[in-house]
């Protein structure tokens, strides 16, 4: 990076452990800042390998690769997604995946927002504002209505009733049903939830807590190489 990134995120202790599959995640505090250090190859204790690899062929035909699994209303995954965007700018020879989580009913609502917004062509423009949304109303208690949502991308032409269909369609069914396969495979139980190249979890716990940023850069990296 050639810049200092300031990222609104948790403190460690909280960051790390996730969001479990309840829908009551804890509350963001503190901040996490970038710095730029050389990379490292030392990923010694930073992973672990998924017993059953996530099905490469069926995700991307290109390698290095990044499957995120993450929640829209997940605190932690809201507070990563400003590294995983600068990790993407940085490095565009990795394909970066974003999957949503779906284990539960109310998950699956937010997984059908998503995969609607991407057969809208609505992700690339609204990903953020959804993200800020979901966080905004987390100081009142609730989720986000569908109102809310579509009003956002009124001014793209996308009505409520398009998200709506969109939601309900078989083409995002089918999307739910891997999602759901796959986050099982690799028995995750929680997100946000980074797999490098099918194989390797990265480990947030393991990861340098004075230098958080720039472990988790070089980490991913270093495994993308394996």
């Amino acid at each position: 990076m050639k810049n200092s990134l300031l990222i609104a995120a948790l403190a460690i202790s909280i960051f790390l452990t996730g969001c479990d599959n309840s829908t009551q995640p804890p509350s963001p505090t503190d901040q996490l800042s970038k710095t730029t250090q050389p990379i490292s190859d030392n990923t010694e204790g930073k992973y672990t390998v998924l017993k059953a690899p996530l099905p490469s062929e069926e995700l991307t035909n290109k390698t290095p690769y990044v499957v995120e699994f993450f929640w829209f209303g997940c605190p932690h995954c809201y507070s990563l997604e400003p590294l995983t965007k600068a990790f993407k700018q940085n490095n565009p020879d990795f394909e970066f995946i974003m999957m949503p989580a779906a284990p539960n009913k109310r998950w699956e609502i937010e997984a059908r927002l998503f995969y609607a917004m991407e057969a809208l062509g609505a992700k690339e423009a609204h990903l953020d504002q959804v993200f800020k949304l979901y966080a905004d109303k987390r100081t009142e208690k609730r989720y986000p209505t569908l109102d809310e949502i579509s009003s956002l991308m009124s001014k793209n032409g996308i009505t409520k009733e398009a998200l709506q269909t969109s939601m309900e369609s078989q083409e995002v069914s089918i999307q739910i049903e891997r999602s759901k396969r796959l986050f099982d495979q690799a028995e995750l139980t929680g997100v946000p939830s980074l797999i490098i190249n099918g194989k390797y979890q990265l480990e947030f716990a393991k990861l340098d807590n004075n230098n958080f940023a720039a472990d988790f850069m070089e980490t991913i990296l270093a495994l993308g190489k394996k």
